[in-house]
């Protein structure tokens, strides 16, 4: 055996799960350890279907639960996951049994919380069977930064200007709180909460816009000048009728709570108006592609009237949609075929080989490997 291939197998894994979870929940390093299979940890809640709908069937959703930094108490706080980074998660579970060779039905070990990490007294004198594992050892955020770096290699990141990014888990958490306010234009304080920060003057320093942003809203803020809308005045509402509103929409809205092309993440009242398309909050799940390409049809159709009437407003709103049910489509596209990526398996064949005049052999020329075509 020349080469590790059950150690490179391994980084990798865990660099993908670390990816996963770093992009979609914006945790930090420490929250990132605390990942385990233990029921307190991860957590499969079971919701009642909505009342009329179709599907009557469970809805199943999960959750990390895990002790954030500036936690003094032991209340551990929430972590709404998708069903990719619960599938990534078992994935990862079965690759630590293989490793220890366990039976059927047999527990991952339980070891003790990283020694070098700062916070690692808030566990001490605990074992767990932490997902971050391998060899009996739990992984510090230095061993997962060179995962995340393995699985990445050969990839080029690289500011505006040019010059080169180096991958580490504090700067996806930076680049997530950058694209959910900058780009997909969530609230700071909403943000705030995933990131489990308590000072809404931190989350502004990690979701500071970077100078190309700056240039280019600039340039867009200058070309909207040269449009003039006349809006219709509001319509004043009571405050009993906005609470009545509020109250409805918190009974419906929760983590992961099925939604048109996917699931929703957030626990508390939803920042976006129900407009579920694209989202950032939201989980696309490709078994709902037909939902989002039916409100891409009825964009489409609702465009031409509008057109047709002059409503220039509410026809770039159907461009919009339009737009980001394309970008939703997408994604569903790139789940499907990392799916399907993940399913490919090589098959090693080893076959004798009469050995050529003048060539080294090794062991007798017997056992040479060949990759079936099939892997090719």
């Amino acid at each position: 055996m020349f080469i590790p291939i059950d150690s490179l197998y391994a980084a990798a894994t865990f660099g993908l799960l670390a990816l996963d979870l770093l992009t979609t929940t914006g945790m930090r390093s420490n929250e990132l350890q605390q990942v385990s299979v233990q029921p307190e940890c991860l957590v499969r809640l079971v919701d009642d279907p909505p009342p009329g709908a179709k599907d009557q069937s469970p809805r199943i959703r999960y959750v990390l639960r895990l002790l954030p930094k500036g936690e003094r108490t032991e209340m551990r706080h929430n972590y709404g996951i998708g069903k990719e980074t619960v599938r990534l998660i078992e994935k990862t579970a079965q690759m630590l049994c293989d490793h220890y060779k366990l039976r059927l039905g047999e527990p991952l070990p339980r070891v003790a919380f990283d020694p070098n990490d700062q916070r690692s007294h808030r566990f001490e004198g605990t074992l767990a069977p932490y997902i971050f594992q391998y060899s009996y050892q739990h992984l510090g955020d230095v061993a997962i930064t060179a995962c995340l770096r393995f699985l990445l290699h050969g990839m080029v990141f690289q500011t505006s200007e040019g010059a080169p990014v180096v991958i580490k888990m504090h700067l996806l958490r930076h680049a997530f709180a950058t694209f959910a306010v900058h780009v997909e234009g969530m609230p700071v304080d909403l943000v705030a909460k995933w990131l489990q920060q308590k000072n809404l003057e931190v989350t502004g320093y990690y979701s500071e816009m970077p100078e190309y942003m700056q240039q280019e809203q600039h340039i867009s803020f200058v070309a909207r000048l040269a449009t003039q809308i006349n809006v219709r005045e509001a319509i004043l509402r009571s405050p009993q009728e906005l609470q009545k509103q509020a109250e409805t929409a918190m009974k419906r809205v929760g983590m992961l709570v099925p939604v048109c092309g996917g699931d929703c993440t957030i626990d508390v009242y939803c920042p976006n108006q129900y407009d579920c398309i694209h989202c950032p909050a939201k989980v696309p799940d490709p078994e709902k592609r037909s939902q989002v390409e039916e409100k891409r049809h009825w964009a489409e159709e609702r465009l031409v009237y509008y057109e047709r009437e002059g409503l220039v407003l509410e026809a770039e709103k159907m461009r919009q949609l339009i737009r980001a049910c394309d970008l939703e489509l997408r994604e569903m596209n790139l789940i499907l075929a990392y799916r399907k990526d993940a399913e490919r398996a090589a098959l090693i064949q080893n076959e004798a080989r009469k050995r050529q005049p003048g060539t080294l052999s090794l062991a007798g020329g017997e056992g040479v490997c060949e990759a079936s075509s099939a892997y090719r």
